[in-house]
């Protein structure tokens, strides 16, 4: 089962999630050893949201939950988190300092050749006259690209903390460089975010302030830019700017935001239903300002998110559902916290790399939803949910006596 894991990992480096999100696999092959086993925190949140997400799809459009493009698109949660949850049905005794550290390798040096050429072909600065002609890696979209090389980052950074080489310094370079060129604003502002974490000390308070501020700050914005003359449950926007990159702001700020912020006003507790922000909802039967129940609903599949995890969230499911994926973070950056002290005073560091990467990452993460859905994309959690399943599923390597 281990070996599943690690295959999705090194899998990660792709858009293939049908092939990248095996890491999920142990689910169906041993799902009985769930029970009699006791688990992080971070599970309980993680678990009830989950349980959030099935009930809500299940009033909501229950036939979803039986079609492939709602698990591609609309449902992409399952595919980013189970992964984790498989951590607790297999074992290992793996050194996954080293694990890491030759993913880390593995991923830079295969990007390296496709990066070059794009250098060849468009020029370290070619981005800033042709937005368009940005570096995808290995990836269809640019953010899916530029999140998981902010994410790799992180992996980067975590392996250098752990054992200090000028190799790594290059290799970090070269990641930066990619990211750089994806031309993805969000991933690179989460990339960068970590460091002032690091430097600030890893305390709570700047944990809890940065989640208060990405929130708050999202919220401010939608309200700023709605217009009390449209209705955002039929409007549809129109892309007056031909630069590209304003245009995706346009979008945001002018349309979706106060679109997600209009879904949430409508039902506050628990949203509107589980993947519904992109469908066609004519009416809403509001009881008591608290609960609104849609009907009248054209169902949609598509990427037409909030591209804000924290709207998105509010929309979806409501301050029930976000309390609990913000409780869910807050309760894995300390297990990783945790994690790390305690690996870095045994011997050799065992697992530090991996509990400082989820830590990093994690923050990284949080930063980047602020302008993209990106707590849900599996090019950007899978990694991250990988490395706990790893983590997870780690045992002390066996005593052998004579």
């Amino acid at each position: 089962m281990a070996y599943i894991t690690l295959l999705a990992l090194f899998l990660t480096v792709t858009n293939l999630v049908p092939i990248s999100a095996v890491g999920l696999l142990p689910i169906f092959l041993c799902g009985w050893r769930f029970f009699g086993r006791s688990y992080p925190r971070f599970m309980t949140p993680l678990l009830a949201f989950t349980a959030l997400a099935v009930i809500s799809t299940m009033l909501y459009d229950p036939g979803s939950l039986v079609t492939f493009e709602f698990y591609r698109r609309d449902g992409n949660f399952f595919i980013s988190y189970a992964p984790i949850l498989a951590g607790c049905l297999y074992v290992h005794r793996w050194d996954l300092n080293k694990v890491l550290r030759t993913f880390y390798t593995f991923a830079i040096v295969l990007n390296i050749p496709l990066y070059l050429y794009y250098i060849a072909q468009s020029g370290l600065l070619g981005i800033f006259t042709n937005p368009d002609l940005s570096f995808g890696s290995y990836f269809i979209a640019r953010n899916a690209a530029g999140g998981f090389l902010a994410m790799l980052f992180c992996l980067g950074l975590a392996c250098y903390l752990q054992q200090r080489s000028k190799l790594l310094l290059a290799m970090l370079g070269f990641n930066l460089l990619m990211l750089f060129s994806t031309y993805s604003r969000g991933s690179l502002l989460g990339a960068v975010a970590v460091l002032p974490y690091l430097f600030f000390g890893r305390k709570r308070w700047c944990l809890a302030t940065l989640m208060v501020g990405l929130l708050a700050g999202s919220i401010a914005m939608a309200i700023h830019n709605t217009d009390p003359t449209v209705n955002y449950m039929g409007y549809t926007f129109t892309i007056a700017n031909a630069d590209a990159k304003v245009a995706n702001l346009n979008i945001r700020y002018e349309w979706l935001w106060p679109r997600a912020l209009k879904y949430f006003e409508q039902s506050p507790i628990i949203g509107l239903g589980f993947g519904s922000f992109d469908d066609q909802i004519h009416t809403v039967t509001s009881y008591f300002g608290l609960f609104g129940i849609p009907s009248g609903i054209t169902v949609e599949h598509s990427d037409s998110h909030a591209h804000n995890s924290y709207l998105n969230f509010l929309a979806e499911t409501g301050i029930v559902g976000l309390t609990l994926m913000l409780a869910f973070y807050w309760r894995l950056i300390q297990w990783a916290k945790d994690g790390a002290a305690a690996s870095a005073i045994a011997a050799r560091g065992v697992n530090f790399t991996g509990f400082r990467f989820v830590e990093l990452s994690a923050i990284c993460l949080l930063v980047m939803a602020a302008t993209e859905h990106r707590l849900v994309s599996p090019s950007n959690v899978l990694i991250l949910s990988l490395v706990v399943s790893l983590l997870l599923a780690w045992r002390p390597p066996a005593r052998y006596s004579m």
